[in-house]
């Protein structure tokens, strides 16, 4: 009887402990997500309270059963194993502080999160700002998929902060999820200038050697930009000699070097933007990396809103071309 009071005891102890609002906190609507944690530091709580947001949104569970059999010392054996391990593959961003208490030496944190996309996001954010009526709109960004999805023309900008891709206007920033990041890589046309691979429907598999057919109406130069999907961008060729109204292969004979298709990560389709620029002068672009450069994952070479910028105003071109792995 004893040992059954200390028990109870304990247990009321340990709940009357956590504050009142712990795990009892209300959601705005479905779309919003709270998470609970605590730790012996206020960076420990709030991780855990993440991780709890992200368990309760995505999780994938791997599991796996070993077995051994066999005979010892003159008798059988079986030994079974059963190994499972959670892991998210959730990105939190943007989320809100909701209650913080230190208590018996402990932290006590609620986060809540809402959980819709990130231009979602962005559109409640710009909805109450007052836009001028004449905005300068960049070239490029206006034939993207984003204009398309938010509720006000303005004049946003695609930026690289804290190695996170954010869409910005005015002083309102949201970083971008992944497939609102994608929707920034779009095909373009030009009067001008015209770019296309020697593959049917610009479509690549893995290993592929290709070249691009490039026409210009004018005699000048062309450098050939490539922007990866994590927005890295190298240039492949600089300042290529082009007559006017003449198809022109690139690479052509005179290179020794042949583009050749590759994948991001083994087995999943990737996709790459090409942008072809045309000066009637030679141009030197040093802020980018070459492509025959050994390592280009250097945070600094995550540009391509550099490359958005740069190419405003210009003669240029943009080819999106989609990358398979073989069956």
């Amino acid at each position: 009887m004893i040992k059954i009071l200390v028990v109870v005891s304990i247990a009321y102890a340990s709940l009357w402990a956590s504050p009142s609002w712990y795990h009892k906190l209300s959601k705005k609507d479905s779309s919003y997500y709270i998470g609970y944690g605590q730790g012996s530091t206020e960076i420990e709580a709030k991780t855990a309270a993440l991780n709890d947001i992200s368990s309760q949104i995505s999780v994938i569970v791997e599991s796996s059963i070993s077995s051994d059999m066999g005979i010892k010392e003159g008798s059988t054996y079986k030994n079974i194993e059963d190994r499972s391990s959670i892991r998210s593959l959730t990105q939190i961003h943007g989320y809100t502080v909701e209650e913080l208490a230190f208590e018996d030496d402990k932290y006590y944190m609620a986060i809540s999160y809402e959980n819709i996309p990130s231009i979602d996001k962005f559109n409640k954010k710009i909805a109450d700002l007052y836009v001028p009526e004449a905005e300068s709109y960049n070239s490029y960004l206006q034939e993207t998929y984003i204009t398309t999805e938010l509720k006000r023309k303005v004049d946003f900008e695609l930026e690289r902060k804290d190695s996170l891709w954010y869409i910005k206007y005015q002083n309102i920033l949201q970083v971008l999820d992944k497939k609102d990041f994608s929707k920034f890589f779009v095909s373009t046309t030009n009067t001008k200038l015209s770019i296309t691979t020697n593959k049917r429907n610009n479509v690549l598999w893995n290993e592929d050697e290709f070249f691009f057919k490039v026409t210009s109406k004018e005699t000048g130069y062309v450098t050939l930009f490539t922007v990866y999907e994590d927005g890295t961008v190298a240039s492949l060729m600089q300042n290529v000699a082009i007559q006017k109204e003449t198809m022109q292969n690139i690479p052509d004979e005179k290179y020794d070097s042949v583009l050749e298709a590759g994948l991001i990560k083994r087995g999943i389709e990737t996709f790459d933007l090409y942008v072809l620029v045309f000066s009637k002068d030679k141009k030197y672009y040093d802020r980018f990396a070459r492509a025959d450069e050994a390592l280009i994952e250097d945070e600094r070479y995550k540009n391509f809103d550099e490359l958005i910028n740069m190419i405003n105003g210009r003669d240029y071109v943009t080819l999106k071309v989609i990358t398979k792995p073989r069956m």
